[in-house]
């Protein structure tokens, strides 16, 4: 994630945060197939973001995928009823990870959307209500105006054969990111960084991280070795 998406997603964030507080925020990039990647989080344990992206993405009802790219704010309610969720495995997550209520904010550039905002809150927070959609509406027009070519239309530079964790590693560690840096980033302790990387290295038959990078991007279609 470049310096610019990040500062926007920062800006983005901290401005959502002030019309309708969250306990927790995450921004992510959104590739052509709707599929969510390069994740930035505030407030949220990585934990609970790892066993998200392993476990309860494909069951989450806010997922880009799930939408077309007219809607712009969608409170968890709309997509799914409050009955039906207590009952649903991913009422479950949320419930195990002191979750109450999340609402999801997606943003387009040309015609399709290119990232969202997770708004989340605790149960000592309670649901987001009506007055608290409609701020976050009048947000989400603003935060489609600030787009600009600096967040992308696609992640062309993404290697296939990844998880989607790895992916979000290797695409920062193309962009020169320190493991400090991806730990930062991605709300990851420095241990759990450096596990990614060695799944990487073995994955791809290579020794370190300046092999890993020509692997992945340098080499011909992105071709991962078989």
């Amino acid at each position: 994630m470049s310096l610019e998406v990040e500062h926007y997603a920062r800006r983005g964030m901290a401005a959502l945060g002030t019309l309708a507080p969250a306990s927790a925020c995450a921004f992510y990039l959104v590739d052509a197939q709707c599929r969510p990647y390069r994740y930035l989080l505030d407030r949220m344990p990585g934990r609970v973001h790892e066993t998200y992206l392993a476990h309860y993405q494909q069951h989450d009802p806010l997922h880009p995928s799930r939408f077309d790219h007219s809607v712009a704010v969608v409170p968890m309610a709309e997509a799914m009823s409050r009955a039906a969720l207590s009952q649903s495995r991913y009422g479950g997550f949320m419930r195990l990870s002191g979750m109450c209520d999340v609402v999801e904010l997606f943003v387009r550039r040309a015609g399709r959307v290119v990232a969202g905002f997770s708004l989340i809150r605790g149960q000592e927070q309670g649901c987001f209500d009506a007055e608290d959609i409609r701020a976050l509406t009048a947000a989400q027009t603003l935060l489609e105006l600030a787009v600009d070519s600096r967040l992308p239309l696609a992640d062309a530079d993404a290697p296939p054969g990844l998880t989607a964790r790895e992916r979000e590693v290797a695409l920062l560690l193309k962009d020169g990111a320190s493991n400090k840096t991806i730990a930062r980033l991605l709300g990851l302790e420095l241990p759990t960084v450096k596990t990614h990387l060695q799944h990487l290295y073995r994955k791809c038959g290579v020794r370190n991280r300046t092999e890993l990078a020509s692997r992945l991007f340098l080499g011909a279609a992105h071709t991962m070795p078989g």
